[in-house]
């Protein structure tokens, strides 16, 4: 599977991206689901959702979704009207969970659904569509955890470099670092 394309969230008026897909739980109520064709590798879920929280609730303001004939071989954009007729923002009372919302650089690109890792996750605790609470992981740290804790010690070479296969990693998170010599 390809890494997937994020949906946009708006939180106190600042655009950021969500690895979550809320709408998936709404449409998991349906007696008969759409049946949304994918518009590229980027997007099997087949639509692009855009969020916003607002006064704590987290609403569904716009909606991008596609649908294909595929004997005609024609496929067709949707927007909010396909799933919601005559509404332009939906309180998603139906989503119960966490929303994961990754900031900063990319450290490590896994091409698959949302594995990839940012520097920090934020996540957003939803219940019933209210938000009932606030995390933030910083990512740059746990991986710092993580090579730290490995077998093989981290040490400067005799030109006082590190040799180590996450150099540039550490580097990033310890700065610009060269041992002085004894």
């Amino acid at each position: 599977m390809t890494a997937q394309a994020m949906e946009k969230i708006f939180i106190n008026g600042g655009k950021r991206y969500m690895a979550s897909e809320p709408l998936a739980a709404y449409l998991a109520t349906l007696k008969e689901r759409p049946k949304f064709f994918f518009p590229d590798t980027g997007c099997w879920r087949g639509y692009y959702g855009t969020w916003e929280i607002k006064e704590n609730k987290l609403y569904l303001i716009d909606l991008e979704c596609y649908t294909a004939d595929l004997e005609k071989r024609v496929m067709s954009k949707h927007g909010m009207d396909f799933l919601f007729p005559m509404q332009k923002r939906v309180f998603a009372e139906w989503f119960t969970g966490e929303l994961r919302i990754p900031e900063g650089d990319m450290l490590n690109y896994v091409h698959m659904g949302y594995e990839s890792k940012y520097e920090i996750d934020s996540f957003i605790s939803i219940e019933k569509g209210i938000v009932t609470g606030k995390r933030h992981v910083d990512n740059l740290v746990e991986m710092a955890k993580e090579i730290i804790n490995e077998e093989k010690e981290i040490k400067p070479d005799n030109n006082g470099e590190i040799n180590h296969p996450q150099k540039s990693f550490i580097r990033r998170i310890f700065g610009r670092y060269k041992a002085k010599r004894m």
